[in-house]
């Protein structure tokens, strides 16, 4: 399992190896370099639940790996722990002199 300080000092010596901006246009160049360079990619499994007052959100074995547009190889990679549950409202429906159909699909 990688940390976080070993993937962003991947990134970093890659972009510094390869390209350096003006420093006028530092930031732009630097987002836009980025952007052009690599390709994220998320790898694993997403679960979701619906639990009292909401949806649940779990992860397996989730990964970015962060890979350069050229040539298809990784730089780094981060393994990324999710767990989150999202807050959901009571929901109310009223339909008044309303008739509903149910179909059944076989």
């Amino acid at each position: 399992m990688s940390d976080v300080n070993t993937f962003i000092d991947a990134i970093g010596k890659d972009v510094s190896a390869t390209a350096v901006p003006r420093i006028q246009d530092f930031t732009t160049a630097l987002i836009q370099d980025l952007f052009q360079r690599y390709r994220p990619e998320l790898v694993g499994e997403l679960h979701t639940k619906i639990v009292r007052d909401g949806v649940e959100v779990t992860g397996q074995g989730i990964r970015l790996d962060l890979k350069r547009r050229d040539t298809g190889a990784s730089v780094s990679s981060l393994d990324i722990p999710v767990s989150v549950k999202i807050k959901v409202d009571p929901l109310a429906v009223t339909l008044p002199n309303t008739t509903i159909t149910l179909d059944v699909v076989r």
